[in-house]
């Protein structure tokens, strides 16, 4: 994840964790899923998701984690909860329209390519992980 998208309002401190705390915390749910241990990574990214609802990363882990489960309408919910928080979060827009596309909601999710892909055109998004994951679900869209 991006330097910029582990920066924690300072909200956060009145819960009484320190931005560190946040991204170490992050870090740990973020291990778990990478090595496929959705059950820890769920109980770690829930309660981060509790105590820092405006951390964007940990709804998109969330969002992960209930795409995995096909718990569609809870990984959507977690999507948005993502993109309320950081509404220029292009992970959590594609996130959210995959997610829509498997739900059939195909009109909602090519809106959201669009936009995405306007920020692609304008250079606003250059990480290629992104691209390529941008023009995968672009293609699953074309090919509905």
């Amino acid at each position: 994840m991006e330097e910029q998208r582990q920066r924690v309002p300072s909200e956060v401190l009145k819960r009484g964790y320190s931005d560190d705390e946040v991204s170490h915390i992050y870090e740990l749910g973020r291990f778990f899923l990478e090595n496929g241990d959705l059950w820890r990574a769920e109980v770690i990214l829930r309660g981060l998701s509790e105590i820092a609802p405006e951390y964007a990363p940990a709804w998109l882990g969330m969002c992960y984690i209930h795409s995995c489960s096909k718990s569609l309408d809870n990984a959507i919910t977690a999507a948005r909860k993502a993109l309320l928080a950081d509404p220029g979060f292009t992970e959590a827009s594609l996130a959210l329209a995959a997610t829509l596309m498997s739900s059939g909601d195909y009109n909602t999710a090519g809106t959201l390519l669009g936009e995405i892909g306007e920020k692609i055109e304008d250079g606003l998004v250059d990480d290629p992980q992104v691209i390529r994951f941008f023009k995968g679900q672009l293609a699953r869209y074309q090919n509905r």
